[in-house]
């Protein structure tokens, strides 16, 4: 929504006026008023020579080069600082830029004229159209981004909360490369190698530590059941004699450990079916 007193001051200049664009600057500048700034004269530098007095008026010589103006505001917040607001016109665009003065803060906003004037400058009603769009994205876009305090700086709780489930879920994203997450541990304490390529070693060196990935089965290792002995003669149709498989030997399995012979269900023969040579 238009601030109050917009109307005021286009009566006011409306002797001044010469363009569309002209109508525009006064929004803009008014909206600085109404959020706390004052104007402190024209141009983007003060001269050696003036005194500058703040003021709600727009500054002498405000509109004299049609393609671009400058003004130079100061804040009843910080009263030493000083801001610029320029405004390039290039065809039928506005590019506004509202900036503090030896600082990189500076707000920037692109106006198509045609969309909030009507190209008539007669009277302020039939100047402008859809002026509350327009004082509302200039202050959203440009004053309040600049009159936001330090402490806004800082990240709020849904922002911090955000960025903690975003962080989360890229913890578990398993296609990361490399993944955040540890190595996962399989039951028993049978580990993954870090190494692809480190398959089989240690079969080469059964005897280092800590390395798996070997491709013979360890039955001191294999975890089916806590606590549970391995049978050497698992899959076997009778026990191996004493002594065949010396105590925690690494042998190739003859069958799946913890079990025992039993029928191939390819010894029966289908029921109802009598061939003896199936």
């Amino acid at each position: 929504m238009a601030s109050p007193g917009l109307e005021l001051l286009f009566n006011s200049i409306k002797s001044q006026l010469k363009s569309s664009q002209d109508a525009l600057i006064a929004v803009f500048h008014w909206e600085l008023i109404s959020n706390g700034f004052k104007c402190l004269g024209n141009g983007e530098e003060k001269s050696s020579n003036a005194t500058e007095k703040a003021s709600e008026s727009l500054p002498a010589g405000w509109n004299s080069t049609p393609d671009f103006y400058a003004m130079r505001y100061t804040s009843k917040n910080e009263k030493d600082a000083v801001y610029i607001l320029k405004v390039i016109r290039i065809d039928e665009d506005f590019l506004v830029h509202f900036m503090k003065a030896g600082t990189d803060v500076v707000e920037s906003l692109n106006v198509r004229t045609s969309e909030y004037t009507t190209g008539s400058v007669e009277s302020y009603d039939g100047a402008y159209k859809q002026l509350d769009e327009l004082c509302s994205l200039f202050k959203s876009t440009v004053v309040d981004p600049i009159l936001k305090p330090p402490s806004s700086s800082q990240p709020s709780t849904s922002q911090e909360r955000s960025r903690t489930q975003r962080s989360r879920l890229e913890d578990d994203d398993p296609l990361r490369v490399p993944p955040r997450r540890p190595p996962q541990r399989a039951p028993g304490g049978w580990n993954e190698p870090d190494d692809p390529f480190s398959i089989g070693r240690g079969d080469l060196d059964p005897f280092a530590a800590g390395r798996g990935g070997g491709m013979v089965f360890d039955p001191m290792r294999s975890g089916a059941i806590p606590g549970m002995r391995p049978d050497p003669s698992a899959g076997l149709p009778r026990r191996l004699p004493p002594g065949a498989v010396p105590p925690g030997a690494r042998f190739d399995p003859f069958g799946p450990p913890g079990t025992g012979p039993g029928p191939d269900p390819d010894h029966m023969p289908p029921p109802g079916y009598d061939d003896m040579f199936m």
